[in-house]
Formats: C-alpha cells, structure tokens, sequence
C-alpha cells in the first residue's frame, strides 16, 4: 500500500496521451538518469514527469521492470489497444477501463480502491473520507499522518471532480481538468457533501460491462460458470462496487447482454445468477472499438 507516490498531482485531461506518445518513442523515458530528456520531450516539469511515471503504472497502462540501465515501461494489453484504437481518450470506455484498473489496485493506488471498495458510504465529508481512510490504513499497520491522508484526499477527488467547472471542448491538456472528470463518478450534492453517483445505462458501455464481469470472475467466466448477481453489486472488487449502478440498471443491461448471447440470466428460487457463455471475453474490447 501507498500513499502520495504520485506527489499530490492528480492524473490530468491529456496525461494518458503523453504516456502513450512517450513509452511509444522511448521505453526507457521515465528512468531517473533520463529525467532531463523526458522534461524535454513530455513538456512537463520533473516533478510532474514523476507523477505521470506513477500513473502509467497504477492505471496499468504499463509495468516497470528494472534494466541494465534503469527503468524500463512494459506496454500493457491496454496500453495496445488504446494506442492503436483511441490513444486521445475520446471514448468513454477507454476511461472507464483505467478507472477500473486504477481502483482495483490496492497496492498502488490505495485511497482509489478503499474508495471505491471499502468505503461504504455513497455521500460523505471530506473529514469522514480521511478519517476512514486514516482507520483503513492503521489496521493494515501503515502510520500516516493524518495531514497526509488530507493531501491524498484532494489527489483522489481532484482525479475526478473540477475545482472550477470548465468546458471540456476548449480546455487544453495542460490545463487542470481531470482526467475522469467527464464520467461525473464524483459529484458535490446538495447538503455540499461529495458523493459518489450511479452510472446510468448510456453511459455504461455493455461490452466494457461484460469485460470487466468477466475479468473480476476469471474462474467462472473461463469454465462457463456462474456468478450470482448479488456478489456482482456487492462484493469487493466487482462492478457494482467500481462501476456503481442501480440495480434495475445492472439488470437491463444483463437482458441485453442475454439477448447478444454474452451470458444466460437464470433464477433459482429468487436468486438471481448470470452463467457465462462460450465467449472470449477479452474480445469484447477489440469489438467495443470496432463499433
């Protein structure tokens, strides 16, 4: 588990580009002996070329192995896909695919996944936030500092929710809007709480949806199994938790799926199970981007 790796500078409208464009002309770019040249290159400061060092990791856009030399950026499957079908993030599945890798990675990016894993609460306060997150990170025997815990608070919402409203048309890469804030997942109600909002239907794409069910049941989903549609809302590290939607939506959108012959919708005696098909679910991507 860490915290504030990413040195309180939130992942940024354009950042995944630049990573994209930089691990694509140069593995090698965000070793340490070579933090002048990616100053250069990335036009970002050395600080900055630091933190987008930790986001190309967390979001799983890339894996670091150490090499002869320093530090080399592994491409990911994803960091394929999107570089060849939406390297400029124009898609929302292609957000939604990082925000999903980046709040299932307890090690690395761990006030992400308590977020949206452990913290039960859908509006809360700042202070209840950190409070919770200070206990969280206690019992798993890390001594922060409450001051920390603030700072990678306004990290994590500021990665989803504007300071000042902008208009994502005219806004510039290097301007400050975040990088998921056109998913609106975090919004200020009306009691001026933050809260965690429900993704509606258009703007959850199925086949991203049946992706990461799979992807979260790799035993069930690889054996024609099943998963009950009660542990898919509930449990840690599954959809309902990361992807919030309102029940009745998650059912519409399994219908479908049903009706695409991507999974079968069964109910025993009340419990509702979906049991996966002879499908290829990592597929489901390359056809997301086909459409």
């Amino acid at each position: 588990m860490v915290i504030n790796k990413h040195g309180s500078f939130y992942l940024r409208s354009g950042w995944g580009t630049k990573i994209i464009q930089a691990v694509e002309a140069d593995n090698m770019i965000f070793s340490p002996a070579n933090e002048q040249e990616a100053v250069d290159r990335i036009g970002l400061g050395r600080v900055m070329i630091k933190a987008l060092r930790y986001w190309a990791d967390a979001s799983g856009l890339t894996t670091e192995e150490k090499v002869q030399g320093g530090i080399a950026e592994r491409r990911t499957d994803l960091f394929d896909l999107l570089e060849a079908n939406d390297r400029y993030f124009q898609k929302p599945g292609s957000l939604l695919l990082l925000h999903r890798n980046i709040a299932l990675n307890e090690e690395n990016a761990t006030a992400w996944y308590w977020a949206f894993n452990e913290f039960d609460k859908q509006a809360f306060t700042k202070e209840e936030f950190v409070d919770g997150l200070h206990y969280f990170l206690a019992v798993n025997e890390m001594s922060i500092k409450k001051a920390t815990v603030d700072k990678e608070f306004n990290c994590f919402k500021n990665t989803y929710l504007a300071e000042k409203k902008f208009d994502i048309k005219t806004v510039m890469d290097e301007d400050t809007y975040p990088f998921f804030g056109s998913l609106h997942l975090l919004r200020i109600n009306e009691d001026k709480k933050f809260e965690k909002t429900y993704l509606t239907k258009a703007e959850m794409p199925l086949h991203i949806l049946i992706y990461a069910i799979a992807k979260d049941n790799p035993e069930e989903s690889g054996h024609r199994g099943q998963v009950s549609i009660d542990k898919i809302m509930e449990e840690k590290r599954q959809v309902g938790k990361y992807f919030p939607m309102r029940y009745s939506k998650l059912i519409d959108m399994l219908l479908e799926a049903e009706n695409k012959k991507l999974l079968t919708l069964n109910n025993n005696f009340g419990n509702r199970f979906i049991e996966f098909s002879d499908v290829q679910y990592d597929k489901l991507l390359n056809e997301y981007y086909m459409e």
